[in-house]
């Protein structure tokens, strides 16, 4: 078929007619798309550069929980892996490696500076194993009594230096000032298998340490003395020289501190009968520590309770009745002493000593009087004076005697003030 060149011509001029019709719209419909996807790319790079400041910080942040950047973090995940370690095989080798742990992290300056509560939350590992803190006088010890393979505790101590400032160049007459440093230290010590830690004091000075615990088992009384020999403690039984022997061995019962002083709360475990003592039943004694060493209290307290205790037992014996039941709650309490031949005893060698107290606000003391009993004596206060509240009888106590072995006598010292006190 032959088609006829004007009317090629005129269909191709409508093709081109209506593509150049639909072009405008096209360019209508794609140009603002592109404008919206520039506006997002836009806004985008603000958001990307906002987001880049943050990146630091959480490069920072990532830094402080690794262990190469943060030896703290290293000692957490060790003592965490050290314990997890320990608790599936509970041994000496396995416990070494805790120790060697803890005493890492004990050691730090930081941690004898910090407070037990902060270590311990950093630290649960320690709290797994059962770490006992003990707050003592001048120096804090770290324990592990529940463990049967620990003979260490740490011992952490700060020690303060004072010195002269250095004056300033060129001011021969400045005023001098004093700069005193605290240095934090930290020590290992051994202590015997069995031992159970009660509290530590550093003494005034911190010229000497002592431990005070008991024995598993026995119950009886452990202490140990120590001696500052070139920033290192270091054990001496000089402190402890000036005492009787028995007096720190085998004994049981318990030992605190008042201030530099070491009371000793002693007394038998058991009765005849295999039952346990009451804790009044015991006896104490306050050891001084002075220049360096412990010594017993050179005579009984001569004021308040003990002298109460004196002056009543004397009058007793010396036969004043209503002396004696000047000093008692209830005057006929008096039987008690006649009944066993006490007003009979003029003359004759006597000795308070102090026992542990009952309780209840008394002060409790035994008289010994060498015989075939002896008289326990409760005092408190009655209207806010001193006096005799409770009388008991009491066969002889062989501690008790043993005791006034090591004690120097008291009673002619308080006798002298008594005879003043009654003038």
């Amino acid at each position: 078929m032959t088609i006829p060149i004007r009317h090629t011509l005129s269909s191709a001029c409508l093709a081109l007619a209506v593509g150049f019709s639909l072009l405008p719209a096209c360019a209508q419909t794609v140009k603002p798309a592109a404008r919206a996807d520039a506006a997002v790319t836009k806004a985008a790079v603000p958001a990307t550069k906002a987001a880049a400041p943050a990146n630091p910080a959480a490069d920072s942040s990532a830094a402080s929980l690794d262990p190469a950047a943060n030896p703290a973090v290293a000692r957490q995940i060790a003592l965490a892996a050290a314990v997890k370690q320990y608790k599936a095989k509970p041994d000496a080798y396995s416990w070494e490696g805790v120790w060697k742990v803890a005493r890492e992290i004990l050691s730090q300056p930081a941690t004898v500076k910090a407070p037990a509560a902060a270590i311990l939350a950093s630290y649960p590992g320690l709290s797994e194993v059962g770490v006992s803190v003990i707050d003592g006088e001048g120096a804090r010890l770290w324990a592990f009594p529940k463990v049967t393979d620990s003979q260490n505790v740490l011992l952490q101590w700060s020690q303060s230096t004072s010195a002269p400032a250095p004056r300033p160049a060129g001011r021969r007459r400045a005023p001098v000032h004093v700069v005193v440093t605290t240095v934090p230290h930290a020590q290992a010590l051994l202590i015997p298998a069995g031992v159970v830690l009660n509290d530590a004091h550093l003494a005034t000075g911190a010229h000497a340490l002592t431990l005070t615990g008991n024995m598993r088992g026995s119950g009886a009384v452990w202490l140990q003395g120590y001696k500052n020999v070139e920033g290192q403690w270091t054990e001496t039984g000089e402190v402890f020289s000036s005492i009787p022997p028995f007096l720190t061995q085998n004994l049981v019962g318990k030992a605190s501190f008042s201030g530099n002083d070491l009371v000793l709360t002693v007394g038998g475990a058991k009765t005849a009968a295999g039952k346990p003592q009451p804790q009044s039943s015991g006896y104490k004694i306050v050891l001084h520590f002075v220049e360096g060493h412990y010594s017993l209290d050179a005579r009984t307290n001569e004021e308040g309770p003990a002298l109460v205790a004196l002056q009543f037992i004397q009058a007793v014996q010396q036969g004043h009745s209503d002396l004696a039941k000047g000093w008692l709650a209830d005057p006929r309490l008096i039987s008690i002493p006649k009944y066993i031949g006490l007003n009979r005893s003029a003359g004759l060698p006597f000795k308070i000593i102090a026992m542990a107290n009952p309780g209840n606000g008394s002060f409790r003391y035994r008289c010994m009087t060498f015989e075939k009993n002896d008289l326990i004596m409760d005092i408190g206060k009655v209207k806010n004076q001193w006096a005799v509240k409770a009388l008991f009888i009491a066969p002889p106590d062989p501690l008790a005697q043993k005791l006034v072995g090591g004690l120097p006598a008291t009673e002619k010292a308080a006798d002298s003030k008594a005879e003043e006190s009654n003038k």
